[in-house]
């Protein structure tokens, strides 16, 4: 799905993907794609660990086997990394508490591994800076960046490593995925992930009480994303007790361009959303806040009180059921929605694309394969 969308909605990325041809190949023909990415020299380490053959095999295709054959085409597949708290295991602590990013050099100084934050490009693959390095005037030219560390471990203003506080701790206990849950959010709310730009102020949001409905974007062509945002007047905001079609309780709350509209159509590509033994498609995601949370933590939600909702199709329900429950606008919610509470698994990867096409060198830097962000 993510392949489609692609194809449909960017002229350059569909004369790149698959020799121009303007569809997605069938299964044999993506696996005979895949062994050409390996060949190409993109993700050898992935190749290596599956015997370097893939055609024609029950070999699982997961993230990194989508991102290694989506680079080999030139375009920019990330992968993050959501380990439901558990401690990056590429950063060790030395005797002083500082951490240490093992087989990580900073790309100005060499210092191999980086102790102490790293800084880690968001324009240049595979670009790391030490804390020195990082605070360098020429260090502007590979901007922006991200901070690259456990989050066990957290900074003041003077860069001091300080100790997580019991709520930190009983937030990372109860919502292990709720920063994968905020981080789908941005994709689909901000118009550059990595800028922080969002297509509407926050502020300028309104609320309604009301049920959720899903219309697919006839714009994007079966590849919709939704971010719901149901909407409550003022005057029943107040009140609270408010019902409209039988659901009721609950604010959502508006962020996109159009704080009337119950639906928001980002035009983002989907997410490819995987844990072990299974992929689905996120497309979408609903925010909303409970009237009745006085504990956010006890409710599930978040610091400011939201609880969220992913959008998924997931392979093992029939297109059929799906396509049906949508046009009558009934019992979709049980086949696509699935809360916090749902992400069982300890460990999830997500796959995105970012704009624009790599060519020539830049593209030999995209070969190798490591998460972009870890949480």
């Amino acid at each position: 799905m993510v392949c489609s969308h692609l194809l449909r909605h960017d002229k350059e990325m569909e004369a790149a993907m698959f020799k121009g041809c303007g569809f997605v190949p069938d299964l044999l023909s993506l696996q005979a794609w895949l062994e050409c990415a390996w060949k190409a020299g993109f993700d050898t380490a992935g190749s290596d660990m599956l015997g370097n053959v893939m055609q024609g095999s029950h070999q699982w295709i997961g993230t990194t086997e989508c991102a290694a054959l989506l680079r080999f085409f030139g375009l920019k597949a990330q992968i993050i990394d959501f380990t439901g708290g558990l401690k990056n295991p590429n950063i060790q602590e030395n005797d002083t508490g500082e951490q240490m990013h093992m087989g990580v050099a900073c790309d100005n100084c060499e210092q191999c591994p980086i102790v102490g934050p790293r800084y880690s490009s968001q324009v240049v693959n595979n670009y790391d800076l030490c804390e020195a390095c990082h605070n360098l005037p020429g260090a502007d030219n590979v901007a922006p960046f991200r901070l690259v560390q456990n989050e066990q471990a957290s900074h003041n203003k003077a860069g001091v490593t300080v100790n997580p506080t019991e709520a930190d701790k009983n937030q990372q206990n109860t919502l292990p995925h709720l920063r994968l849950m905020e981080w789908v959010w941005s994709y689909f709310v901000v118009t550059n992930l990595y800028e922080g730009t969002s297509e509407s102020p926050e502020d300028d949001q309104s609320t309604k009480a009301g049920a959720v409905h899903a219309q697919p974007s006839k714009q994007t062509r079966g590849a919709s994303h939704w971010q719901h945002q149901e909407e409550r007047s003022s005057k029943h905001q107040k009140t609270g007790n408010q019902q409209s079609n039988g659901k009721s309780g609950a604010d959502y709350e508006a962020s996109g361009s159009n704080s009337s509209a119950a639906v928001t159509r980002s035009g983002k590509p989907p997410l490819y959303f995987q844990h072990e033994g299974h992929s689905r498609t996120i497309i979408g995601i609903e925010r909303f806040r409970p009237l009745n949370s006085k504990s956010g933590l006890k409710e599930g939600c978040s610091d400011d009180g939201f609880q969220y909702h992913l959008l998924l199709l997931d392979p093992s329900f029939k297109t059929n059921n799906i396509a049906s429950a949508l046009s009558n606008g009934q019992g979709w919610q049980k086949l696509m929605k699935q809360g916090i509470h749902n992400l069982r698994s300890q460990q999830y990867q997500l796959l995105f694309v970012d704009d624009g096409i790599v060519r020539g060198r830049e593209q030999e830097e995209w070969k190798v394969l490591k998460a972009s962000e870890t949480y």
